[in-house]
């Protein structure tokens, strides 16, 4: 059963106060003196790989932030773009033998370049126009829904491919035809049948009534088959992700701060998250709130798929992607496949270059689309070689990207489990 919570008493929660900076210039250089330049990082950037130019790389940048930390290198806009133009993969992280905690490290940075009084020195997120869009129509689930249903209803009348040409960065990361659902059941598959496990709490995100909107219901429905009463409170909101990469930490505290309150006050401490970027953003809230955080890919794998109804598929070929959020920053890059092989009847490819970022990145795609359509090119023509059926990736952001390069479906892979349910229920052949 799922159970919307409509109401939340949210009261404000203001974030801890911003570093000073002589405070967040030591921390800059703690970070950056870890670094001993061996260089075994720089290969595995993909910035690096498209302009080849070290400080465009991480061992680049840590000697960049270290010098602006110890008042030797002025902030200009090299250095800012230089700084800006990371994609926070985190795949230099998981190489570096010395441990280099490179992604505090980036968003340390971007707070002191936010720090900056001239706007051209400050992270381009925090420009006008990006942060309008960012906080009235990115960070807003609502809003999101309701462009998105606009979209879908301009699709439909053949105006989708003018709908993206006229809206500019945010048209051309569209996808470029709205995903229809693939499990179509009115309502969650088990529910109704009594077998009550326990409550799990959906994060669902900003886009759930978007582009995420498929995996938010193929998500109750497997929740519910599998015998859970599903809570979506109304009142969450932005996971924060935007905001920390952008410089802003404080928002994004208060952003997870709400987030824990909201489900805090629908009693539920065990949150699955639809996305694994917002899944890593949010595990915060383990160890300040008491809440247990889980992807719904991470979720499922723990799962015993003996407690699994009955799947059965049209023996599909899946072309499996894994994010970066995915692979570095929750240290699970076999995750998606995993859960995919309990899955009877697919045959499960590997893209190209899995281990490399697609580009997407949050809003690095708004703000950098040359960058991020150079990077995603590598795997639209991976996928075209595949000729799957599915793309599936478990990161909205990604999946969104890299369908506004294909016009193969790409999904999520909870949904794949919801059809395989639905369709052994119906008796689909």
């Amino acid at each position: 059963m799922t159970i919307p919570v409509r109401r939340c008493n949210l009261p404000d929660m203001p974030a801890d106060s911003p570093r000073q900076l002589p405070e967040l210039d030591a921390a800059i250089r703690d970070d950056a003196l870890d670094c001993v330049m061996c260089g075994i990082c720089v290969p595995h950037c993909p910035t690096f790989s498209i302009t080849e130019n070290e400080a465009d790389g991480p061992r680049g940048r840590i000697s960049i932030l270290l010098g602006v930390s110890q008042g030797e290198l002025s902030v200009d806009e090299s250095v800012r773009d230089h700084l800006d133009g990371c994609l926070t993969c985190r795949a230099c992280e998981v190489v570096c033998p010395s441990g280099v905690a490179f992604g505090r490290l980036i968003d340390s940075g971007r707070e002191r370049l936010a720090r900056e009084s001239a706007t051209a020195l400050q992270p381009r997120a925090l420009a006008r126009p990006f942060r309008w869009l960012r906080d009235g129509v990115l960070a807003r689930r609502r809003v999101m829904g309701a462009a998105w249903q606009g979209y879908r209803a301009l699709h439909a009348l053949g105006l989708g491919g003018v709908a993206r040409r006229l809206s500019g960065r945010l048209g051309a990361a569209l996808p470029k035809r709205p995903p229809a659902p693939l499990a179509t059941s009115s309502r969650p598959a088990g529910a109704g049948d009594g077998a009550t496990r326990g409550t799990i709490g959906l994060f669902i995100g900003c886009t759930g009534e978007a582009m995420n909107a498929n995996t938010a219901g193929a998500a109750e429905q497997v929740l519910a088959a599998l015998g859970y009463r599903v809570v979506i409170p109304r009142e969450q909101v932005c996971c924060g992700a935007m905001h920390a990469h952008g410089g802003e930490p404080g928002p994004a505290e208060a952003l997870r701060d709400r987030n824990a309150r909201a489900f805090l006050d629908a009693g539920v401490r065990d949150v699955v998250v639809l996305g694994t970027a917002c899944r890593s953003e949010l595990a915060a809230l383990e160890s300040k709130h008491d809440i247990r955080v889980r992807e719904v890919t991470e979720w499922l794998l723990e799962t015993d798929p003996a407690d699994w109804p009955a799947m059965q598929t049209p023996n599909w070929r899946i072309a499996v992607h894994t994010p970066c959020s995915q692979r570095n920053h929750l240290g699970q890059p076999g995750a998606t496949r995993a859960l995919l092989e309990r899955i009877p009847g697919l045959e499960l490819v590997e893209i190209d270059g899995n281990e490399r970022c697609c580009g997407a990145a949050g809003m690095h795609v708004l703000l950098y689309p040359e960058q991020a359509r150079s990077l995603r090119a590598p795997k639209i023509d991976s996928i075209a070689d595949l000729q799957p059926d599915f793309v599936v990736s478990a990161n909205v952001g990604c999946a969104t990207h890299l369908a506004g390069g294909t016009d193969v479906p790409v999904i999520q892979p909870v949904e794949l489990l919801a059809a395989a349910f639905e369709r052994s229920r119906n008796g689909s052949n």
